[in-house]
């Protein structure tokens, strides 16, 4: 949902489950990895590098991921340890993260609890549209996940590790690009045009 849709405490699970969960499990076994000279390999998105309207909770923490590997990474380089991540692209029709049930109970979720204020701002129409994309995101992408599978066989066994992995298709692999090295304008103006109301 949009940033005034979803209630803070969508923020705090979402954070509580994709970043200190992944975390604290890091920090526990970091010891081990430490003395034997192993690696650090954790998925988090493409969506770690371009954010897209109505997934704010989602990318919020696949952002922090992205800074906090990059600090692991600089910091375990003096112990022999390699920290890379994985960032996907479209694999939502591979991995079943939205279904029906999903989609229909986060929306309620989101009408329900929104103010007045904000329910007249952007009105019952215009959510409704939004839903629908959502929906539309069910068989969206990539069905076959085992490009992300054999990244992650990549980022465990290659010889010289790369500190991003990126397995995604060629719309994807431009996307990201122009996301990341081009002004904001363009990414804005060939991919977000369609957040306007």
């Amino acid at each position: 949902g949009e940033v005034e849709w979803v209630g803070i405490d969508t923020y705090k699970k979402a954070m509580d489950i994709n970043v200190f969960g992944l975390i604290a499990g890091i920090k526990t076994f970091l010891p081990l990895i430490r003395s034997a000279k192993g690696r650090v390999v954790t998925i988090t998105s493409g969506l770690g590098r371009m954010a897209v309207p109505t997934r704010s909770p989602y990318c919020l923490t696949k952002y922090a991921l992205e800074g906090f590997h990059d600090c692991l990474r600089y910091e375990m380089k003096a112990f022999g340890v390699s920290v890379s991540i994985l960032e996907p692209g479209n694999f939502i029709a591979g991995t079943n993260i939205f279904n029906e049930n999903f989609v229909k109970a986060q929306a309620e979720l989101m009408w329900n609890n929104m103010d007045q204020e904000i329910k007249d701002a952007y009105g019952k129409d215009y959510f409704n549209q939004k839903v629908e994309i959502m929906r539309s995101y069910m068989n969206n992408g990539i069905p076959d996940i085992m490009p992300v599978i054999n990244t992650y066989t990549d980022a465990l066994l290659d010889a010289f590790p790369q500190a991003r992995y990126q397995p995604m298709d060629n719309y994807f692999k431009v996307r990201c690009f122009i996301a990341t090295h081009m002004p904001e304008v363009v990414y804005d103006y060939l991919y977000i045009g369609h957040a306007r109301r």
